[in-house]
């Protein structure tokens, strides 16, 4: 298949569609399926997955090898492949991923639990609605305003994590994550975290200071805001090569709660 520059579908169903070593400076999918399709090794410049107002899905689609930029809007994976994927600049407010199996290094990909500022959304799109003379669509205020980004039964376990984040609520009980001495989980990150700073606190050195504010913010900036459980891996905090002392405090201070 010949390289495209643009490829826009627009309410369509693809079935078997091969996409595959594309260097694609957008791909636009509104509201549109597609079943069995390959996107491996494509290099998305803008990967608009799902635009507008209506969902996009992805159904036992590969995206192996991919690397997507501006990853966002309302994006549906299931039973999808995903080995050695980079995404850069994601939006992953209303991205969901069910069943899917990860592999391989996977580096930037953010997964939320629940979309944010979604009143404030819904109300900017319905007034540039309104401004335009054009109707909402059936059913977007129900899918601008969801309360939960569905993401279940995805296999993470042989992948590689590398700056992935799951933040406002993933349940991560409900994935099969990667183990061994690289990561470190924890299944309630609150207690782990409160455990963590008693034990620091009763040292005096600079570095447990510093490692406590860092555990601090981890408390303030992920688990406050709904994420229960932590998945860590102390080398996404490596400068140089190098793990910091005080992070590395830290690290220490949780595996022994």
């Amino acid at each position: 298949m010949p390289d495209l520059q643009l490829v826009r579908v627009d309410h369509q169903h693809v079935a078997n569609a091969d996409y595959s070593g594309q260097a694609l400076d957008q791909f636009s999918a509104h509201g549109s399926t597609f079943t069995d399709c390959r996107f491996d090794k494509v290099k998305f410049k803008q990967a608009a997955l799902g635009v507008g107002m209506e969902v996009s899905r992805y159904l036992g689609c590969s995206f192996d090898g991919a690397a997507l930029t501006a990853l966002g809007g309302y994006v549906r994976f299931e039973k999808c492949t995903f080995r050695n994927l980079k995404v850069t600049k994601s939006a992953p407010d209303y991205l969901e991923f069910v069943d899917c199996t990860f592999t391989g290094r996977i580096t930037g990909l953010q997964l939320w639990g629940a979309p944010l500022n979604a009143s404030d959304r819904y109300a900017r799109d319905t007034a540039s609605l309104a401004r335009r003379g054009e109707p909402e669509p059936p059913g977007y205020r129900e899918l601008a305003l969801r309360k939960r980004n569905d993401i279940r039964g995805n296999d993470f376990s042989s992948a590689q994590l590398i700056g992935v984040e799951f933040r406002f609520g993933v349940d991560l009980s409900a994935q099969e994550l990667p183990t061994g001495d690289d990561y470190l989980y924890l299944p309630d990150a609150e207690t782990a975290l409160l455990h963590a700073l008693a034990a620091l606190s009763q040292d005096p050195s600079e570095a447990a200071g510093k490692a406590q504010t860092f555990l601090r913010s981890r408390l303030e900036h992920t688990v406050a805001p709904g994420q229960k459980q932590l998945l860590l891996r102390p080398k996404d905090y490596e400068r140089s090569g190098t793990l910091p002392p005080h992070v590395a405090l830290a690290v220490e201070a949780l595996r022994h709660v």
